[in-house]
């Protein structure tokens, strides 16, 4: 008696310039926050032109911060993996969903939750490329693009907060990092 085996094998490759990598990392995190399309279509416009380098959501209870989760990308370190590796990125990584890393959103998602658990709105800042910070001019005209404060900031920390920072598999110019005081 013989018998066979049928097998299929499908290789799908999800290539993509390493720029829309960030973007799409980037895009998943804001929207995990719930900000509003236009919000997230401004941010995206500055992480194109290299003019932030990071973004964060926080919750702040009082005239305290709480816990915070924060997505930053170091655009030197970006540009150095563009001259090794090229400007293609393959996004077919274990444990990407849809070409981004969990570590992008689940910890914006947890951020989110406690903001419905203890009735309170997330707040956003963002951090303005070193580029950017060099000229106060255009540090001041991005600010006032993306509807942020110039010289603004961020509450205070009620105490000193836990802090974890998530490297992305894969993309090691970005990562994430949750600050949280136990709530």
């Amino acid at each position: 008696m013989s018998s066979y085996t049928k097998t299929k094998t499908y290789t799908q490759s999800f290539t993509k310039t390493r720029i829309s990598v960030l973007d799409d990392h980037f895009e998943m995190f804001l929207r995990c926050a719930n900000m509003s399309d236009a919000e997230v279509e401004r941010l995206l416009n500055a992480v194109e032109k290299h003019e932030i380098e990071a973004v964060g959501v926080y919750l702040q209870e009082g005239e305290y911060r709480i816990a915070e989760v924060e997505f930053n990308v170091n655009w030197e370190k970006h540009q150095t993996l563009l001259q090794l590796n090229g400007d293609l990125f393959d996004t077919d990584i274990g444990g990407w969903k849809d070409g981004v890393a969990p570590e992008a959103y689940i910890p914006v998602q947890h951020l989110v939750k406690a903001s419905k658990a203890l009735d309170l709105p997330v707040r956003s800042w963002i951090r303005v490329s070193s580029a950017i910070r060099k000229n106060p001019t255009k540090h001041k005209s991005v600010c006032n693009e993306l509807g942020y404060c110039f010289g603004g900031g961020v509450p205070p920390w009620k105490s000193n907060p836990n802090e974890k920072t998530r490297n992305i598999q894969g993309l090691a110019e970005a990562n994430v990092v949750s600050r949280e005081i136990n709530i």
